[in-house]
């Protein structure tokens, strides 16, 4: 039977010894007070019993200038209604998928709490999917029931979930858990598309969401799981290849990693954490919503990242006597910190009292620039860097809040977390630098692979075992994830990546994965070979862009021109995706061995933005 001992970390680390570990913060996740790894649904529940949080609000949901609160009490009991019409009437059960396509809402939540009830798992949907992108995750999970916000119905699901095993669609609207007097709901015009969505097709039952809280008693049912081993979450990923795939987080991943990273931050019940980035990724997954129920916080939800105005007018509505949590990408507090600025710092700080409330900053999905850091945190907080994958539920370092630091690395581990650096092209049977003294290898000279283990560590992908055997190898007694990231250790045991092992893109923290698009694009009638890059962005930090050839019998600008076949890619895939420049080539840059040269492509656009030229495309 796994165990917290089973995690234990070698206390001679450098990063316990090297000055840099903050004071008061236990080493080991066994030695954190009241941890305790449960499946999600128990262990929400011995939260809220524990903080005493049951009728406090636990979810306030911001539609433009309206606020809806939700207490936790009412939030267990819509969940547990779900779960059971999920379980009695569907007959879904333990390990049975279902997806989940919504934007952050009190919906999503409900969701999400009902499966975990039942112990079915949550697929995550990303809503902006185009077709093929919702065929191909749909179809990898074999999800049995699709959970949707009406408005997305006709843009994609009718078409695609014929070709699913889907056979329950749940519709269900913004509306549905808004306790407002009519003339709000009047005024605040929600569209829905309740005229559109059929009651029944041949391949699917429709059933709303807002019919099952309404009609059903929510009865107590026990489902046998073992948090180590029944995976909670299914989530979209490229893990190292840059191939779409589906990661599986059990529910002892994503309560472990709550509790990693609790004392880091010092994080406190009733604080609010706000809920801009989407459940449907890790990042928000866990640091937003999992983080209000397992650590009895208020999450502070936005269907979409709101304007900067909207966001500090609803902060000036609300109390937040424990302070507030912003966890986001780098793009968003660089978006704040321009606002404030173009306001001036004086009129923002009477006008708002966002920089009062605001006591910590995480940020995420990419590198966190000084040009960006030092601004923010002369106005607001400090803003601390952190890293981690979907594969690592996300959390895997984050700089210390307190005592010394360091910029421009990737952090320390959190408490239970390990991390080495071994070969980048042979695992090998040792590390190049496990973190010790005794070995050695600290520095850049010593760059390889970023390896981390721990009991956030992904059960693996589901369905390819090649996958699994290629990025989680055991060493020392531990299973090790191969992240793609290379980089290096130095004494203190920061790390610092140098490059990706995979040719990632990061659009505005979103993950890019070159192999998708290529792939996506080469679905074209006319589109013969596809290369994918991405350059440097002042705005998105990183912008896609795309060499095609075509077919023989077809010529680019007669047959079609990179505008046609831009708005091609923006009606199949998602706009962050989408490539911002497509320029056609007679033929492609390729190796010896056939392989085709993106860096060869790249690098030829990258000085010529450098010195000022434009680019094709």
């Amino acid at each position: 039977m796994t165990s917290l001992d089973d995690f234990l970390v070698d206390e001679n680390k450098v990063w316990f010894t090297g000055g840099y570990w903050p004071e008061g913060v236990p080493k080991q996740l066994k030695d954190i007070e009241d941890v305790e790894i449960l499946p999600l649904w128990k262990y929400f529940l011995k939260v809220a019993d524990d903080f005493e949080t049951w009728d406090k609000d636990v979810c306030i949901f911001v539609y433009g200038s309206y606020m809806e609160r939700v207490k936790l009490r009412t939030l267990f009991n819509y969940a547990k209604r779900f779960g059971t019409y999920l379980y009695k009437e569907l007959g879904i059960r333990k390990g049975d998928v279902v997806a989940i396509d919504l934007p952050n809402s009190i919906n999503f939540v409900v969701a999400y709490m009902g499966c975990q009830y039942i112990g079915a798992i949550v697929q995550g949907i990303n809503p902006t999917y185009r077709p093929m992108e919702l065929l191909h995750s749909l179809t990898i999970t074999k999800a049995k029931v699709f959970i949707m916000m009406d408005m997305l119905y006709i843009a994609g699901p009718k078409d695609v979930l014929p070709k699913t095993s889907v056979k329950y669609v749940i519709p269900s609207n913004f509306v549905e858990f808004l306790t407002a007097d009519e003339q709000t709901l009047e005024k605040l015009a929600i569209p829905n598309a309740k005229d559109k969505i059929p009651h029944e097709t041949e391949h699917y039952k429709v059933i709303w969401m807002e019919d099952i809280i309404n009609t059903t008693e929510p009865a107590e049912i026990e489902v046998d799981i073992d948090p180590w081993t029944d995976p909670a979450v299914y989530l979209m990923t490229g893990g190292t290849t840059g191939l779409p795939k589906v990661a599986m987080l059990s529910h002892a991943n994503l309560s472990a990693n709550l509790n990693m990273a609790k004392p880091w931050t010092n994080l406190k019940a009733g604080m609010i954490t706000i809920g801009s980035i989407p459940f449907f990724h890790s990042f928000g997954l866990t640091c937003v919503m999992n983080a209000a129920l397992g650590l009895g916080m208020v999450m502070l939800l936005f269907p979409r990242p709101p304007s900067d105005d909207v966001l500090c007018e609803a902060i000036n509505k609300i109390d937040a006597p424990e302070g507030i949590m912003y966890t986001g990408v780098e793009m968003l507090f660089k978006r704040l910190t321009d606002f404030v600025n173009e306001m001036g710092v004086e009129e923002y700080k009477k006008k708002y009292d966002f920089w009062k409330k605001l006591r910590y900053a995480t940020q995420g999905a990419g590198p966190l620039h000084d040009y960006v850091r030092i601004p923010f945190e002369e106005i607001f907080c400090p803003i601390r860097s952190g890293y981690g994958l979907t594969e690592t539920s996300p959390m895997q370092s984050i700089a210390p809040f307190w005592g010394p630091t360091k910029t421009g690395k990737l952090g320390l581990p959190i408490p239970g977390a390990d991390w080495a650096i071994f070969d980048s092209e042979n695992f090998g049977t040792s590390p190049i630098c496990d973190g010790t003294k005794e070995r050695g290898g600290f520095g850049i000279e010593n760059t390889g692979e970023i390896c981390c283990a721990g009991p956030h560590i992904m059960l693996g992908y589901l369905g390819v075992q090649k996958e699994i055997e290629d990025n989680l190898k055991d060493w020392g007694g531990k299973r090790w994830l191969l992240t793609g990231d290379i980089g290096f250790m130095d004494e203190h045991g920061w790390v610092e990546i140098r490059d990706r092992k995979k040719s990632l893109i990061k659009v505005s923290g979103h993950s890019v994965f070159p192999k998708e698009v290529e792939e996506l694009l080469g679905h074209h009638e006319m589109v013969d070979e596809v290369a994918v890059a991405g350059l440097p962005d002042e705005m998105t930090g990183e912008l896609v862009k795309a060499w095609v050839t075509l077919k023989k019998g077809y010529k680019a600008d007669r047959d079609i021109t990179s505008e046609q076949l831009k708005e091609w890619c923006l009606n199949n895939m998602a706009k962050w995706k989408s490539p911002k420049y497509i320029e056609f080539v007679r033929k492609m840059p390729v190796s010896m061995t056939g392989k085709v040269q993106r860096r060869e492509l790249q690098e030829k656009d990258v000085d010529k933005l450098e010195s000022g030229k434009t680019i094709k495309g």
